[in-house]
């Protein structure tokens, strides 16, 4: 009789410790899912910021939207925009250029002439798919004094 009571202990600390692993694997599991997808965000978010400052580098060295455009334009990827001044260029996820990528950036082009010079606003957006919230924005200016022959 005893020994029977000693097993029966036995099986029920078994089956609590079973249930207490099942739940702590259970938690993990939900906390690394979330971890992935967070580690998800930042990467594209940390996409978004470079491509950001590439162009906003490429606005600062062009005097104009034609040479803004000859700048990011690579494999096809960089288009003039339809509705104002600026540049559409569309990248992959993993940043390269591709005309078909489901990255995009969008820079525009907002001169305002003083008199010693322009001076360029620009609007960088950079979307990621056909989401019209964009991932990251990053609003830049630059000045381009006159040049006098």
């Amino acid at each position: 009789m005893r020994k029977d009571g000693h097993l029966t202990g036995f099986y029920l600390e078994t089956l609590l410790m079973i249930t207490v692993f099942i739940g702590i694997i259970l938690i993990l599991t939900q906390v690394f899912g979330l971890g992935k997808v967070q580690s998800g965000r930042a990467s594209r978010l940390t996409g978004a910021v470079t491509l950001a400052e590439n162009a906003a580098e490429a606005v600062s060295a062009s005097h104009n939207v034609e040479e803004l455009a000859a700048l990011l334009n690579e494999n096809g990827n960089a288009s003039p925009m339809t509705d104002t001044a600026g540049v559409t260029a569309f990248y992959d996820t993993d940043m390269n250029p591709d005309p078909a990528g489901p990255l995009r950036l969008d820079v525009t082009w907002l001169p305002k002439h003083t008199e010693r010079g322009v001076l360029v606003s620009s609007v960088i957006l950079v979307r990621d798919g056909p989401a019209d919230e964009p991932v990251y924005r990053l609003d830049t200016a630059v000045f381009l004094p006159e040049v006098k022959p």
